[in-house]
């Protein structure tokens, strides 16, 4: 069933049928992404009965103006993203933290070198402590390996922003890696502005 079939349903005022069938159809991934974000198997299952419970409640003002696709992908983004804002705010690492330096080092190298499996949870741990605006683009476009255009397309934002906003995450990350090995804040904390 592509896309029109479902845009048809929606316009027979059929949205359960529409409904069922958009499960049937994003049901994997949204699962994924959210098994991506969130890295634990059963918040991804809750993340994603939360992304199809809004999806559900927003389809009778669905317009159209986008793709399907690309509309529950929003959602479950922003779901995904609350979550990890939320867990965020409850969890701080300290800066003398081991795995913290290896996760900034990691991380400030995406662009020369593969990261390993595991230092994915590394990584996770740093983004966590990142600006919300920095963790969207250092998800998409090195996590999830999404191009310039597609990250601005999902963020809504122009691709230049984009650039600025992977710029200063990575100076981010090199300051948080200076400040670790010149010891000057190691007992200091990073919180979520």
């Amino acid at each position: 069933m592509d896309e029109a079939d479902i845009h048809q349903l929606l316009a027979d005022g059929r949205p359960r049928e529409a409904f069922e069938r958009l499960v049937g159809r994003f049901q994997k991934k949204v699962f994924h992404l959210a098994l991506s974000m969130s890295r634990n198997e059963a918040t991804a299952q809750d993340l994603a009965q939360d992304v199809f419970l809004r999806v559900w409640k927003a389809l009778p003002v669905y317009d159209g103006r986008a793709s399907l696709s690309t509309w529950i992908y929003t959602i479950s983004r922003n779901v995904c993203l609350n979550e990890l804002q939320r867990a965020a705010r409850k969890n701080t690492v300290p800066l003398d933290a081991p795995e913290l330096s290896r996760t900034v080092e990691t991380m400030a190298a995406l662009d020369s070198a593969e990261v390993s499996i595991g230092a994915s949870q590394d990584i996770e741990a740093v983004l966590a402590q990142l600006r919300v605006n920095y963790q969207q683009v250092l998800r998409l476009f090195y996590l999830e390996q999404k191009s310039y255009e597609e990250t601005a397309a999902l963020l809504g934002l122009p691709m230049g922003t984009v650039k600025t906003l992977l710029f200063r995450a990575r100076k981010e990350l090199a300051r948080l890696a200076t400040e670790r090995e010149c010891g000057g804040t190691s007992t200091q904390q990073i919180e979520q502005p």
